[in-house]
């Protein structure tokens, strides 16, 4: 397999959708559990997400992979550290500025620390198809966390007293 790096709208796009399934999810077993457990369960998302064939479901729907230095695909424990940097609070916004920075493969810290990258599987697909559904993913991941809150307390006012 040869390596194409992806732009960063495809990228930033994957991670998104990956977001918005942490956070449904989340928000679904908060839900049933009474207690708040979307930021849990997203971070156990995130972390685990590139474990299947080095691809999440985002990286899967925008066309991108996790590859190791032999361009093939990552291993599941390569995968979950280089997704550790994802989880801490505003520090995917500095992954996505080194990403930016590294102009040949677009490594972020989480890839330089496992020698990862990530492949692009489809580059006949134009990067800046990726901007506007990647905004639409942020409107839709904020209107879900004001969603499982506002829920969380019509089903369990109990919560609001702790």
């Amino acid at each position: 397999m040869e390596f194409s790096k992806p732009g960063p709208n495809k990228r930033v796009c994957a991670f998104f959708i990956d977001s918005v399934i942490g956070e449904v999810s989340g928000g679904i077993i908060s839900l049933i559990l009474a207690v708040d457990l979307s930021w849990m369960i997203w971070a156990i998302y995130i972390l685990f997400k590139d474990c299947l064939n080095g691809q999440s479901a985002g990286k899967y729907l925008v066309g991108t992979q996790v590859i190791d230095e032999n361009n093939l695909p990552a291993q599941p424990l390569k995968t979950v550290i280089r997704n550790i940097f994802m989880i801490i609070p505003f520090f995917p916004l500095v992954e996505y500025v080194i990403m930016l920075r590294d102009k040949e493969e677009g490594k972020r810290i989480g890839d330089k620390a496992t020698k990862t990258k990530v492949n692009d599987l489809k580059p006949h697909i134009k990067d800046n198809v990726f901007l506007l559904i990647s905004v639409l993913l942020v409107i839709v991941l904020v209107v879900v966390q004001i969603g499982i809150v506002v829920l969380l307390m019509a089903m369990h006012p109990e919560l609001i007293k702790r």
